[in-house]
Order: structure tokens, then sequence, then C-alpha cells
């Protein structure tokens, strides 16, 4: 008994001791008596938004419900609800979960075609106001209706090691796809051209692509042999084929596909692999042949300057590359005898061609919609504030302002 009135003698001139103690009595005990957070709480992965009849809003939310003595994949379920609002539409979803929703553990909004064909800020607004859900979020835009499209995620989720996130973020990382999140999406919307892209994935139950998922549970890609052994009323095909929307004041202005994609992105250099393909190609080894090269890395660098109070922006494209297959217009291999690894010049020559006219080809493309996906506003005014600013003013609309801007492409291609 001694040690012990001596120990709480030395413990309590310590000061981390008794909050320590205090931490314990205040939080600790109540905490014992309370119901576990997953009682409370419905956990939510993935929210779908839809219009809604009357001018409602259709919510629907992929939600975990931990119960006692289920499997897997009973767990996961989508939860439908309408209402005025997204908020209110919650709130009916977690009266008939009995719980509240949470939202902290959302990675994916799911958005249907229809609200980016008006005005998908106004459906958007209520998660953007929420501190529950984080800036990376990923947005995507979809074809079919959102809540078809999270029961399809689920049987995923639930029914196969293929994961919806994994899809979305293998994908990003290629020159034909782009990554979108509410932080992405809200940049561009507030910049000065009110421009954004956001990732566009179909739901399909004709393709023989993407990723097919079956009444019974089975899970394939590519081919879809497992597709055909169900249904065809049953079968549901998730593609990711590279697609995005081009929003301007977060309303669908044009729908991209991989080959515009591809296009945007040599001009951003904001991606980590991909291919870029020469089509009759000759030149001492080569006749009419079509050369496939893996890209290995790029380097982007813009400049901004001013010439005659006109913008221009310089721009060097450094690609590094690796010739990896060839075939002759007989479409037969050719690369037994011939080393890979050397390019030509007439090779080198080809692939800047290529480069310059793909990224005149997506300017074209920004210019059409008047859409600044490139930064170029930003880059001006932070190089230079003042002569942007006089420029700007001497145009009759502000947003056209990119036909106004000289670019100069300058690429180099290296051999790896």
């Amino acid at each position: 008994m001694n040690k012990f009135k001596l120990f709480l003698k030395k413990a309590f001139k310590v000061p981390m001791f008794i909050v320590f103690l205090f931490i314990i009595i205040f939080y600790g005990f109540p905490s014992l008596g309370r119901d576990a957070e997953v009682d409370e709480f419905a956990i939510v992965t993935a929210i779908g938004l839809d219009k809604g009849e009357t001018e409602n809003v259709d919510v629907s939310l992929l939600t975990f419900v931990p119960v006692a003595q289920q499997n897997f994949a009973e767990k996961y379920k989508v939860v439908k609800a309408s209402g005025k609002s997204v908020l209110e539409a919650i709130d009916f979803a977690g009266l008939y979960l009995g719980r509240e929703v949470g939202l902290n553990h959302v990675k994916t909004v799911v958005i249907n075609e229809e609200c980016f064909n008006e005005n998908a800020s106004v459906e958007m607004d209520y998660l953007t106001r929420n501190k529950s859900l984080a800036l990376s979020t990923s947005i995507i835009c979809t074809d079919a209706k959102a809540s078809e499209f999270l029961e399809t995620v689920q049987k995923m989720d639930t029914e196969s090691s293929i994961k919806v996130d994994d899809i979305i973020a293998f994908n990003n990382k290629y020159i034909y796809s782009n990554e979108s999140t509410f932080e992405s999406f809200y940049k561009g919307l507030y910049s000065k051209t009110k421009s954004s892209l956001v990732s566009y994935l179909s739901l399909s139950e004709d393709s023989d692509e993407g990723v097919t998922v079956s009444a019974s549970g089975e899970a394939s890609g590519g081919s879809g042999d497992t597709a055909t052994k169900a249904s065809e009323e049953t079968k549901k095909t998730l593609l990711n084929d590279g697609k995005a929307i081009l929003c301007k004041n977060a309303q669908k202005v044009a729908l991209l596909d991989n080959v515009d994609m591809q296009k945007l992105n040599l001009a951003t250099g904001e991606f980590d692999s991909g291919t870029i393909v020469i089509e009759n190609f000759t030149d001492e080894i080569f006749h009419n042949a079509r050369l496939t090269f893996d890209i290995q890395n790029i380097k982007v660098k813009r400049k901004a300057q001013f010439k005659n109070g006109y913008p221009v922006i310089n721009m060097s494209v450094d690609l590094y590359v690796k010739l990896l297959e060839a075939k002759e217009e007989n479409n037969i291999d050719i690369k037994e005898n011939i080393d890979l690894k050397n390019i030509s010049k007439e090779a080198i020559i080809a692939l800047e061609g290529k480069v310059k006219s793909s990224i005149a080809d997506a300017i074209s493309l920004l210019r059409e919609n008047k859409c600044d996906i490139l930064k170029i506003y930003t880059l001006l005014n932070n190089s230079h504030p003042n002569e942007t600013r006089k420029f700007m003013k001497t145009l009759a609309d502000e947003q056209d302002f990119l036909n106004y801007v000289t670019f100069k492409v300058s690429p180099s291609i290296y051999s790896v």
C-alpha cells in the first residue's frame, strides 16, 4: 500500500499523467457504454446522382452495413431514394437504412449524363459543401442510370476480385484517359474559362469488351467469355475506354473519345505510359509499315511571352520512346532480324510530326469549344499579369481568348 501511495505521489507530479487520467475519466468510460459507430452510421463507398421526376433528384448509395452472420456479398447493397435536393434524398435513405448516412468513406461519385446536359453543379452542390467528402473523391459521368451503374459495381465489389476503383485508378495513368476529382472539377469551373474534364464510363448490355458481370455473379474482362454463358438480359458491361466529357460552366459541351484524350494529354504531359503509332512509314528498312512506340516518359514545358500585345506560348515536348512493334502493309510482323532499339532519323522526324499535329488538333478542339483545359490563362496571368489584363480587355469575348494565342511546339524525340 505504501508503494502504491508513493507511486501516486510521483505520478501526480508528472503533468502528462494528469492529462492521461483526465482523458480516461471524461472520454474513456463514457465510450464504453456507447454503441459501435457502425451501428449508428451506414458506411457509403459510392454515390450515384440521377435526374428524378418533377424536378427531384434520385440518389443511390453503395452501402456497407455490417450485420452478424452474413456472408461478405450480402453486406453490400445499393439503396435508392428521391428528394427535392440531394440532402433530402440522403435523409430518406437514412430512414430506410435505420442509420445515419456517413460520407467519410466515399471514394466515387457517379453522375448520369443528363445532369451534365444542363448544369451538374446543381446536383453536386451539397456534396461540395459537405466537409466529410474529400476533395480527392473521384467524379465519373456515365451514359447509364447512376443507380444501374452502382448495382453493377456492387456485383463487382462483392463477387469479383475486380474493383471499380482499381479500373479508374489504373487507367488514369494512361495517355488516353484522365483522372477527375472534385478538386480538379471545381478548379476548372472557377477558372477564367470555367472549363473542366470529367471521366466518362459506359454501361452496356451489348458490348463484348470491358468488364462483364452476369446474373450468376461471375465477372470477366476482355472478350467477355463469361457473359456468353449468362442471359443477355442480365449481362452488364462496364467500359472505361478513355472517354471524357468536356464541360463549361458544369455543362457538357463535347464528348471526347480516347483519340481526343491522347492528343490533349500529349499537350499536358499528365500521364505515365501509353503508345504512339506511326502509319504508312517508309525508310531504308520499312516499307508502308505501322510502327508502334511505347512511351517511356514525357516532359512538357510551357513558357509564355507577349509579342505586339498578343500572347505566345512556347511549348517544348521531350518524348522518350521505345520501338516495340513493326508490321508491314500485309500485316506481317517484321521485327525478326531488325534491331528495334535503333530508331532512324526518318522515324524521329515522323514522330515529331505526329506530336505537332496531335497537339495542334487538341488546341483546335479547345478553341472550338472555348475551353482552356491547358490552363493557358493561368500561365499568362502568372507570368505577365499586366500584359494579360490589357490583352483580355481588347477582346470582344474573353472566353474566346485561345483563338488569339500563338502556340509554338518544339518536340524532341529520344530513343531509350
